[in-house]
């Protein structure tokens, strides 16, 4: 049982309440964000001279001594986890000096404090290594920019396009998705100190100081909105959930591509299982598993939105929220990892894509282009002659190689009338696959030059994305160092000797 309840309650606590209320708290990142808020508690009382020298004192060498045992295992070994912190000094300090520690603090204040901080902390990790997949997607897109392969609609031909181009269509939406993940940081971002229990605080604690300790780089206009309203937890859950949304349907088309059926691709053994029955398969697992991660993210969220709706006064959000992602991060990074080994070291196969690309009528649309180009025919004209030409040769499984002048010249003398000249070589320029990809020359189009364009641009992009996360995490590292500092002379002044 917490310390503190023991004066006003005289059972102990149920398991349910030592699940949710301790035990699934005791996550290391949130532990050692306790810790930051603790002791830059110790520097703003000791610096403002708020407390007792003598209570500074004992608070100096109980946080120090936390340290020498090692903080994540010390506040584990003790049942409240929210409060492991003045608990733990309890055995050093008597409660007057260790009772100062929770002077304008409150338990959601901590936990929300806590939490923030071990977002914000995981949010730099899970950015910075969604940069790292963006970059390998980019390099492997330039790669390939003339790969060519089918572009599909229904798991059907509908136009040729690149490897080079299908890769990039996934830059885009992963950079919508760090857009999304830097305005979680920001709003995660957000100090909490001096909260209170939701109404502010009536002691003179700089609270300024604390931001500047923490890191935290704005400051609440609402006490009460800031530890009560949760939905920065909630934008972190669905910035994540989209991004997993988008590697999901990446990892569920690579698993369709390495079947024996398409055999455009093969990954590595590392990331790959065979059967127990039949050994002669070689089964992408890693795929499943970041394609399940989606709907492992999706589940959550609804889960996050769920759990919120309540009275807006009540607190079971600001512990489960943060319980589930701890997982989430993990499971998130893990995904991330998997695709970007799997895009380094995955082998093309150029020649079957390229097969597939001139053989079934990918490129069949470049005759709409060459009747209305060539011969100013109306788009719905060209396409209604192409859809009387698919009659006589996609429906008897006649390949483009195959097709001789005659045919489409009967198409059209059917459709219009008139009798247009066909010469073999134009049938050869319209059937080569890689020339209707070349055609597709217009913004967002899938010819090299236009694909190398935008991957130009998503380096310059990628760049800028870099230059938040690394700044961000310059001014954390920097609030760790001010806060070391700070203490460091605290224990200097009240000659206390680190270990």
């Amino acid at each position: 049982m917490s310390f503190f309840w023991k004066g006003r309650l005289g059972e102990k606590p149920s398991d349910l309440l030592k699940h949710y209320y301790a035990e699934t708290m005791r996550e290391p990142l949130f532990l050692e964000a306790l810790h930051q808020w603790d002791k830059a508690q110790v520097v703003v009382l000791g610096e403002g001279d708020i407390a007792p020298p003598e209570a500074v004192a004992c608070l100096v060498k109980a946080v120090t001594e936390m340290e020498n045992e090692g903080v994540v295992e010390a506040r584990k070994a003790l049942w409240n986890v929210i409060h492991g912190g003045e608990e733990y000094m309890r055995k050093f300090c008597e409660e007057e000096q260790s009772g100062w520690l929770h002077l304008g603090r409150s338990s959601p204040s901590l936990r929300v404090t806590a939490s923030r901080i071990a977002f914000r902390n995981l949010l730099l990790q899970i950015m910075s290594t969604a940069l790292d997949l963006r970059a390998k997607m980019i390099d492997v897109s330039e790669q390939h920019v003339e790969t060519l392969m089918p572009g599909y609609s229904y798991i059907q031909h509908i136009e040729p396009s690149t490897l080079g181009h299908y890769l990039m269509s996934f830059v885009e939406p992963l950079e919508r998705d760090f857009q999304r993940l830097m305005s979680a940081y920001r709003n995660a971002n957000i100090s909490s100190v001096g909260t209170g229990a939701a109404y502010g605080i009536e002691f003179p604690l700089d609270l300024e100081r604390f931001d500047a300790l923490l890191g935290f780089d704005a400051a609440p206009w609402n006490a009460r909105d800031s530890i009560r309203n949760y939905d920065y937890m909630i934008e972190t859950y669905m910035a994540m959930t989209l991004m997993h949304s988008t590697l999901g349907r990446v990892a569920m088309d690579f698993l369709i591509w390495h079947s024996s059926e398409f055999d455009f691709i093969e990954l590595p053994g590392r990331l790959s299982i065979t059967s127990s029955i039949s050994p002669q398969m070689r089964i992408p697992y890693v795929l499943e598993f970041v394609h399940g991660t989606s709907g492992l993210m999706t589940g959550r969220l609804m889960e996050a939105l769920a759990i919120t709706k309540t009275a807006s006064d009540q607190l079971e959000m600001a512990t489960m929220l943060p319980a589930e992602f701890w997982k989430c991060a993990d499971e998130s990074r893990r995904a991330m990892d998997a695709l970007m080994d799997a895009l380094g070291d995955m082998k093309v196969n150029k020649e079957r894509m390229a097969q597939c690309a001139n053989d079934y009528w990918s490129q069949a649309s470049t005759v709409v282009g060459f009747l209305v180009k060539e011969h100013g025919m109306s788009y719905r004209t060209g396409h209604q002659i192409l859809a009387n030409m698919m009659r006589t040769v996609a429906d008897r499984n006649i390949p483009p190689s195959q097709v001789t002048p005659d045919i489409l010249e009967n198409a059209i003398r059917d459709y219009t009338g008139k009798d247009i000249k066909v010469e073999k070589a134009t049938l050869d320029r319209l059937f080569d696959a890689m020339t209707c990809v070349r055609e597709r020359k217009y913004r967002g189009g899938a010819a090299p030059e236009r694909v190398q364009e935008h991957i130009a641009a998503a380096r310059k992009n990628l760049a800028a994305d870099r230059k938040h996360v690394i700044d961000w995490t310059g001014r954390v590292e920097a609030a760790q160092h001010r806060l070391e500092s700070a203490f460091a002379a605290l224990q200097k002044r009240h000659k206390v000797v680190p270990a």
